[in-house]
């Protein structure tokens, strides 16, 4: 049996950690394992599942202590107490200039660094991430990227290869009796229900969806939002939304490890982020047959269905994210089948084509 070492933040529930999972679940654990390095000391919402499907998962709290000798010395440890590893795929640019330097130092023959953001936020902690990401292929001889803007990013003018972000279709497909249960569990009724999935972090622009929400809502009072995500500035978004006097028609979900079902209570799916690759709650929206609104920051590539719509995420253009919300209201869109490019990212697909790139690596020599 062949060992993967992937290299993460935390495995909590997120674009990335989903679609790592989503291979995870996908492959044939008698023949390819994954195991996982953290970089916090709390235990992720997905570690229960790991250590149930036999992964392994090793925590160096990096992020939680700041102490990069104590760091590179356990990455020493790790990869000398475990040479099983012949590949290591690393999710994380910010300290792979480390830990692919590690695995490289002490043998590890593939070293894989696969980017999933196209951009950081204009703030202290994105500058110092911009500034790594400059560093973190030089220790990588296979690039993968999520989108050819998250490629183009983090690789600055190397070669990649693109591999599109695998969800499970069929947990997606809309669902009339899913929709009808959830609504009625969360008290919608026949509210037109606005849904977005994502971290409550600068990028996602959970401030700006709020006051478009507020816009809509003054125009469509039996209108609701469903928020899904975690993250820190969930209690902010939480006081703004009291503050615009929307309290009782913005629902917080908080954390869910499966959201297959909260697509089927929406009626329409909003990004507006700030930058976006190509992010997996948008494929997942689409497979559900929501109409979407994308912020137009985000890959073009996501555009997999005629019921998308990119627009921007300025105060210029709210009005019309706005316009376009309330058409959708006003014409409810018929919940179809997935498109066949939404099938090109089933999870079954992508999976056997990674466990093919796994086993031909395996077998090869750097």
């Amino acid at each position: 049996m062949m060992r993967i070492l992937h290299v993460v933040s935390v495995m909590d529930v997120g674009g990335m950690e989903s679609f790592i999972m989503n291979l995870y679940r996908h492959m044939d654990r008698s023949r390819i394992q994954f195991d996982f390095l953290t970089h916090h000391g709390r235990r992720g919402a997905f570690e229960e599942e790991i250590e149930a499907l036999g992964g392994r998962v090793y925590h160096i709290p990096l992020m939680d202590d700041l102490n990069l000798v104590r760091y590179r010395a356990a990455l020493g440890r790790l990869f000398g107490e475990h040479p099983e590893y012949r590949i290591v795929h690393g999710h994380l640019g910010s300290t792979a200039l480390w830990y692919l330097g590690e695995a490289e130092r002490q043998g590890v023959p593939w070293r894989i660094l696969h980017s999933h953001v196209p951009a950081r936020p204009p703030t202290v902690k994105g500058y110092v991430k911009d500034f790594l990401f400059h560093f973190s292929p030089r220790h990588a001889n296979i690039r993968l990227a999520c989108s050819t803007e998250a490629g183009r990013y983090q690789f600055k003018g190397l070669p990649f290869e693109v591999i599109p972000n695998g969800i499970d279709v069929d947990r997606f497909r809309f669902d009339s009796a899913v929709r009808q249960e959830v609504r009625k569990r969360l008290g919608l009724g026949d509210a037109f229900v606005v849904g977005h999935v994502g971290r409550f972090h600068v990028e996602k622009n959970h401030a700006y969806l709020l006051r478009l929400f507020k816009a809509l809502h003054d125009q469509e009072p039996k209108a609701a939002l469903l928020l899904i995500g975690t993250g820190e500035l969930m209690e902010r978004t939480k006081a703004l939304a009291e503050e615009l006097g929307l309290g009782r028609s913005v629902c917080f979900l908080g954390l869910q490890k499966d959201c297959a079902p909260f697509y089927q209570a929406m009626d329409a799916f909003v990004l507006p982020s700030l930058y976006e690759g190509l992010p997996l709650t948008g494929v997942e929206a689409q497979c559900a047959g929501l109409p979407c609104l994308f912020t137009d920051r985000a890959s073009p590539a996501l555009g997999l269905s005629p019921s998308v719509r990119f627009l921007p995420a300025g105060e210029a253009g709210a009005e019309r994210w706005v316009k376009a919300l309330r058409e959708i209201c006003r014409r409810p869109a018929e919940r179809k089948a997935p498109s066949p490019a939404v099938m090109a990212f089933d999870a079954a697909r992508v999976a056997q084509a990674m466990a093919e790139r796994y086993e031909a690596l395996w077998e090869k020599k750097a």
